[in-house]
């Protein structure tokens, strides 16, 4: 049997095991209290807020290696996906720089078109309006190329102008293409006038594969001067093509040869070829 000892021994061990127990069950009865009555008064209970107070500064260094480790290693993980956007976005900003320029294009011609309607109004009934798909500037050849043929009505010797005055005349027809020979082309003649009425002298508007005319076949005593508007005189006979009033262009030069016995006037034509986009034919 045991001592009486040994079971005194035995008692203090169950009283110290369910003094723990019931030390917990109080405390936990306590905070419980303490925090239902500071809720129900709006106020943090003391032990939580001695928790939070000593946890705040582990959980903020926990948050700033994150954020640090984000910034380190963040391009690696995400490196694709950015990658990817970058190549949309580049893309879609090629995209609208494309249409931006579509657009201002469309907006240039539909303002330049505007500005020939008084012109247009002004021709023939049966011209025919073309665009201009090819140049050729050579000094020996020069023509040009649009998109009108003989299905349209065009013929040889057709006349060709341009807002800005006469362009030349039609010396090959296609079915959808003529080729036209401007008025610079050393091939190129057209009689002219002097448009101011103190003057109207008579002569032939000659090209020599430069950028400027000769008007030639001047009488001596002809007032010429600087400045002066040339139009197309419509004589010609029935070897005529160019017909009455059109603009040729403007006296920049007026002299002599080195003999004196014949009078030299340059004259700037009106229409500059290189900036020709849409012509018109006269039938």
């Amino acid at each position: 049997m045991r001592s009486l000892n040994e079971m005194r021994q035995e008692r203090r061990r169950r009283a110290r095991r369910y003094a723990g127990a019931i030390v917990c069950v109080l405390l936990g009865a306590t905070l419980g209290v303490l925090h239902d009555r500071s809720s129900r008064h709006s106020h943090a209970d003391p032990v939580t807020s001695a928790i939070r107070t000593g946890t705040a500064p582990f959980v903020e260094g926990a948050h700033s290696l994150r954020r640090w480790f984000g910034r380190q290693v963040g391009w690696i993980i995400h490196g694709r996906t950015l990658d990817a956007e970058m190549q949309r976005l580049k893309a879609e900003n090629e995209r609208l720089i494309a249409e931006n320029a579509r657009l201002r294009e469309a907006e240039i011609t539909a303002r330049r078109l505007r500005s020939q309607l008084g012109f247009v109004q002004q021709l023939p009934p049966s011209h025919v309006a073309a665009d201009v798909i090819a140049l050729f500037p050579n000094p020996n050849f020069r023509t040009l190329i649009i998109n009108r043929g003989s299905r349209a009505g065009i013929r040889l010797h057709s006349v060709v102008v341009a807002p800005q005055g006469l362009v030349g005349q039609v010396y090959d027809v296609a079915a959808t293409t003529s080729a036209v020979l401007l008025l610079t082309d050393a091939a190129s003649a057209v009689g002219a006038r002097v448009q101011r009425p103190e003057s109207r002298a008579v002569g032939v508007c000659k090209g020599n594969g430069s950028d400027l005319l000769t008007l030639a076949y001047l009488p001596r005593d002809a007032d010429v001067r600087l400045g002066d508007t040339i139009i197309s005189s419509g004589l010609g006979g029935t070897e005529g093509v160019y017909p009455k009033g059109l603009v040729i262009g403007t006296v920049v030069r007026v002299g002599e040869d080195a003999s004196g016995a014949e009078r030299i006037v340059k004259v700037k034509p009106a229409v500059d070829a290189y900036r020709l986009e849409e012509v018109y034919v006269l039938k």
